[in-house]
């Protein structure tokens, strides 16, 4: 993020089977760091499995986008960007 400048970060955790308190927690620290350095987070490939534990053991990504998959993730951080050039 810092290096490049980038303002966007993609996580894909489509490989995932779980996604426990702590995995759900490193996650929100990325989203909090990315966006500290000017980024925005988005979250692709959660699996419908693994977001039905996730809401049965109350684990939210509350504040962090997230996608279907990849390419759903690039459409938003695009029209985010998109969004941030009209406004300025």
């Amino acid at each position: 993020v810092g290096r490049f400048r980038s303002r966007g970060v993609i996580v894909d955790v489509t490989a995932l089977d779980v996604m426990d308190s702590f995995a759900v927690r490193t996650l929100r620290d990325i989203a909090h760091m990315a966006r500290l350095r000017g980024a925005e987070t988005v979250i692709v490939g959660i699996q419908p499995e693994v977001a039905f534990a996730m809401v049965q053991l109350g684990l939210t990504l509350k504040g962090i986008a997230t996608a279907l998959d990849l390419e759903e993730g690039l459409n938003f951080l695009n029209r985010r960007g998109k969004e941030r050039v009209d406004r300025a």
